[in-house]
């Protein structure tokens, strides 16, 4: 069974490698062009030759405009460099020109703070809760730690004083806040 496998194998690569290397198709033979082909491809020259002209003119003029080096153009602003300042101008007056304007806008407004009412305390089994009383314009509320009031979360009370921490700030600034 093997060499019947193998014989049939081998002639297979055979057939393969003989339908590779055939020819295409029959071999034709190479003839001169007749005197109607050659008169055709001289005329077709002849259209083509103003145009081709006309390129290499093109291309003569771009590889003069290359070859000639054009100076380097000192630039009217250095990017490392800075202007100096200058002094500023009294309210109301008139800009120089070429000056920046320079616009007053309003510092922001001041983050409103609650106030501390009272701080209570509730004494069960010997541990000590306290709750504090908050308010802030007509809000009033008794929190205790972790618990949120406006946009603060508390977080400590003391016997005084009371930690809030600002969850809209970005960088969670805390503001401490005392009886008044």
């Amino acid at each position: 069974m093997r060499r019947l496998a193998f014989a049939l194998s081998l002639s297979g690569l055979l057939l393969l490698a003989t339908w590779v290397q055939a020819p295409a198709g029959p071999a034709r033979e190479i003839t001169a062009p007749s005197a109607a082909e050659v008169e055709l491809a001289e005329q077709a020259a002849q259209a083509i030759a103003p145009v081709a002209r006309q390129i290499d003119q093109d291309a003569e003029r771009l590889r003069q405009h290359l070859a000639a080096r054009v100076p380097f153009n000192e630039p009217a602003r250095d990017p490392f460099r800075f202007k100096k300042a200058t002094a500023p101008r009294a309210p109301g007056a008139p800009a120089a020109p070429g000056a920046p304007v320079v616009l007053n806008v309003p510092p922001p407004p001041p983050v409103a703070v609650p106030l501390l009412i009272g701080v209570t305390e509730d004494v069960s089994a010997g541990v000590v809760t306290r709750t504090a009383v908050l308010s802030m314009g007509d809000d009033m509320a008794i929190v205790k730690v972790g618990q949120p009031f406006a946009r603060f979360v508390v977080q400590s009370i003391g016997a005084t004083s009371v930690d809030l921490i600002d969850v809209t700030s970005p960088n969670r600034a805390v503001t401490t806040i005392a009886i008044r």
